[in-house]
């Protein structure tokens, strides 16, 4: 782990560590800020409607997962996870914030509007916390550089052994032409196969990234 993000993250886990104890010592005045938010989503999605009958306990949840996530993020251990967590939980919380805003002096709007935009703002470093791959390349990209590696080096072997092949006579140059032959055709079915579990590992990542979501 690089020096910034033993910094960076810390400090970005650090504010849902303190959110979430505050929604743990205060759950009711947690549950009034989450209630309007959780009655449109009930609304909107019934499976929610549990959490939106039972506020406080919902508050004393999302404040546990805060706190679980939070410190997992500071302290390195699954951050990707933790940060995929932490947008899912701050998507909620940014809206129950933005939704029971009181907008009572000339102030309050200009306030609640650089509220949202702090709010988007630490979104969006989580967004980056969650793609964060400690200076390590995307499976993607490893599967490519693999497979043109080894074709570099399959290349320079054909080379290699063709000229031998020729130096002991037609029956060995016969025989390789045949060996290389089936080793291309081995070698066209692995890169298939390498490719098809590259998408099957990003797809099966970006559906369980639409659930947190």
């Amino acid at each position: 782990m690089t020096l910034i993000r033993k910094i960076a993250r810390p400090l970005l886990g650090a504010t849902f560590i303190y959110d979430g104890v505050e929604k743990l010592r205060n759950p009711d005045e947690a549950a009034q800020e989450l209630s309007p938010a959780l009655d449109e989503l009930a609304g909107l999605v019934s499976q929610a409607d549990q959490l939106a009958a039972k506020p406080r306990l919902t508050a004393q949840v999302i404040g546990g997962v805060q706190v679980a996530a939070g410190v997992s993020l500071a302290f390195g251990k699954f951050p990707r996870v933790a940060a995929l967590t932490l947008c899912g939980v701050h998507k909620l919380n940014s809206y129950a914030e933005f939704r029971s805003a009181q907008l009572q002096a000339a102030g309050d709007e200009v306030a609640q509007r650089k509220t949202l935009l702090k709010n988007i703002s630490i979104l969006g470093g989580l967004s980056l916390a969650v793609v964060d791959l400690d200076g390590k390349p995307s499976l993607g990209w490893r599967a490519e550089h693999i497979s043109k590696r080894a074709k570099k080096k399959g290349a320079k072997f054909g080379d290699k052994t063709r000229k031998w092949a020729e130096d002991l006579g037609d029956d060995a140059t016969s025989a390789l032409t045949a060996w290389e032959k089936d080793a291309k055709k081995n070698f066209k079915k692995a890169e298939k196969q390498a490719k098809k579990a590259v998408k099957s590992t990003t797809a099966e990542a970006r559906k369980a990234k639409d659930k947190v979501s």
